[in-house]
């Protein structure tokens, strides 16, 4: 039962970041800029240099890795710092937005719930 949930939550979590990867570079889905001036600086300088396609390359990696079970707490460690920057943009800069990065965060901490043996071992070492 437990591995099912595991395999399902980490499923839906490898598609959220590849079709999120995905339409950095091919734009199927319309996004809105934030409102937040500081905001718009930031997405700027992501949109004029290389680190928006370094981010698109690390989610679908990322989100590719979770879906096969040996390399599952490698995505796991991959797309870390992809949510925690995303949790801490929209907590400074564009909180009230659309929600959705709440799915993913949500999926992300449970994912890592259930691979805490693994963290727990990352950090003795």
């Amino acid at each position: 039962m437990n591995m099912t949930i595991q395999k399902v939550i980490g499923g839906f979590l490898a598609l959220l970041m590849v079709i999120f990867g995905l339409n950095k570079f091919l734009g199927f889905i319309p996004v809105e800029p934030p409102t937040d001036p500081t905001a718009q600086q930031f997405m700027g300088a992501m949109f004029s240099t290389y680190l928006f396609k370094v981010v698109a390359i690390a989610e679908i990696v990322g989100g590719i890795l979770l879906v096969i079970p040996k390399t599952r707490f490698v995505g796991w460690l991959i797309l870390l710092p992809l949510i925690f920057n995303i949790v801490a943009f929209h907590l400074a800069h564009d909180f009230i937005g659309n929600g959705i990065w709440l799915l993913p965060t949500l999926l992300f901490i449970t994912i890592g719930y259930f691979n805490k043996g693994n963290i727990n071992s990352l950090i003795k070492q």
